[in-house]
């Protein structure tokens, strides 16, 4: 069997705005066909007329760069303790924003107005991307400062993975940024079916 991939995709690619979204996205949109665009800009893409926005100025900077290649930016947002379900009906309807992304609040670039309590915050908009088949993709790790740097992906998946897939069996995971052979494990049980 051979498998040709005519143009591949990216899925995940920070794009950023401004000056470094001029610098960058004309040898993205060279690569690849489509992308995954990331939220987590100042300040972040919380809402479908932000994700559309973000869409426009990215396109926009493909034209000023006399870009003739034709390039799907996949738009996403940034999941926040206030997002509601509307926003993510709204997302689903836009046919601009295809995922939502969880950041813990203070985990990585951008993530001071990540998710502070996915549980007791989020679940109305959990139950939402079920409704509307629309993946969650994670960043996974805690950031209890009590945890170790190299156990808090671990912590995550314990935490907060294994009750959110318990909870919410059909809803669409992506963990990104795997980085320890637990978590290439758990996700190898889930594409089993036996987590």
């Amino acid at each position: 069997m051979e498998l040709c991939i005519t143009q591949p995709e990216d899925w995940h690619l920070h794009l950023r705005d401004g000056q470094l979204l001029q610098a960058v996205v004309s040898h993205s949109a060279k690569q690849f066909g489509r992308a995954i665009i990331m939220p987590n800009l100042k300040p972040p893409v919380t809402t479908t007329a932000a994700a559309v926005a973000y869409r426009d100025s990215i396109l926009k900077a493909l034209q000023r760069n006399i870009i003739n290649i034709h390039f799907t930016p996949l738009m996403t947002l940034y999941l926040t303790d206030k997002t509601t379900p509307n926003e993510i009906k709204l997302a689903r309807e836009s046919g601009v924003v295809y995922r939502v992304k969880l950041y813990p609040a203070g985990a990585t670039t951008n993530s001071q107005d990540g998710v502070t309590d996915l549980f007791g915050n989020c679940l109305p908009v959990l139950e939402e991307l079920v409704n509307q088949n629309m993946p969650l993709l994670v960043h996974g790790e805690v950031t209890d400062p009590e945890i170790d740097i190299f156990e808090r992906e671990q912590v995550f998946i314990d935490r907060v993975l294994k009750p959110l897939i318990k909870k919410l069996p059909k809803l669409k995971v992506v963990m990104e940024h795997v980085t320890t052979m637990d978590a290439v494990r758990f996700v190898e049980s889930c594409e089993e079916g036996t987590y």
